[in-house]
């Protein structure tokens, strides 16, 4: 998967010139691309980045297991 969690009101990497070009530019196919833009700026809400995280890791590593003793 490729993507990210932006802020819409991001000063270091805006939107139009910064974000999308680059969601573009990846090479993830389009089915397993995901953007998503937060109403904040550079740093997205902490409970949402954990929790689109823990969602990616999941999916692309499978769900946690219980340590072995």
């Amino acid at each position: 998967m490729g993507g990210g969690l932006n802020g819409e009101f991001d000063n270091y990497f805006p939107v139009e010139t910064a974000q999308k070009p680059l969601y573009r530019m990846l090479g993830t196919p389009a089915a397993d691309k995901k953007m998503i833009a937060y109403p904040s700026g550079y740093l997205v809400p902490r409970v949402e980045f954990m929790k689109e995280t823990l969602a990616w890791l999941d999916e692309y590593r499978g769900p946690a297991q219980p340590a072995a003793h």
